[in-house]
């Protein structure tokens, strides 16, 4: 795996829409990203937004496989490699930038003429969790599995606004910070590999963590 950051023009990427598409510069080579559910293997990268000002250039954290290219409009600041050896019953400082979601049943389908239902044959819609206590309980149901969550602090962010062709949208997002004990680490180290939760192509997913 390689960790790297990224600085990109703003005028390249005023709209949150392109910045995926401007990272995919840095990875020619990469096969791109196939997954029909969250629960198979990435093929891409996962990104976090570092600096992200009207006006400035944009800068980005970049976690992959392959190691990133020069591509144009796209700087690489700087990279290097790692391997993820998480333990059993170890502490591990945790940062995640993530878009809290639960799934509904989609009540406005019949307005949605391209909707398809899912393998159960019903229609589902996503919607955000916006109260810290909801956020706080979605990222422990995440996480559970591969650790528990000693502590952890919300932070939440105005929404993410951003246009794809005529049409626009928004991404709800929260960082969350604290510390967590492995339990499993295989399972651990496949969220960190492939990232948690939706909204990737948007800057969220990437685990970050470090020794306690």
């Amino acid at each position: 795996m390689f960790i790297s950051r990224v600085e990109i023009p703003w005028v390249t990427v005023q709209n949150p829409y392109e910045i995926h598409r401007c990272l995919w510069r840095l990875f020619p080579d990469q096969t791109r990203e196939l997954r029909r559910s969250l629960q198979e293997e990435r093929n891409g990268f996962l990104f976090r937004m570092e600096d992200y000002q009207t006006g400035r250039p944009a800068r980005f954290l970049v976690q992959s496989r392959q190691r990133p290219t020069p591509a144009p409009l796209v700087q690489t600041l700087g990279c290097r490699e790692f391997h993820p050896q998480p333990q059993i019953a170890q502490r591990l400082a945790f940062l995640l930038t993530a878009n809290p979601i639960k799934t509904i049943a989609d009540v406005q389908k019949d307005e949605k003429p391209g909707k398809r239902p899912n393998k159960q044959g019903k229609f589902k819609c996503r919607v955000p969790l916006i109260h810290e206590e909801q956020q706080r309980d979605w990222l422990i149901r995440q996480l559970t599995a591969a650790a528990d969550v000693e502590t952890v602090a919300v932070l939440p962010h105005s929404p993410l606004y951003f246009r794809k062709g005529q049409l626009g949208g928004k991404v709800t997002t929260a960082t969350f910070e604290g510390v967590l004990r492995v339990k499993a680490p295989d399972i651990l180290t496949r969220m960190l590999e492939n990232g948690i939760g939706p909204a990737k192509s948007f800057g969220c997913g990437l685990l970050l963590v470090r020794r306690a």
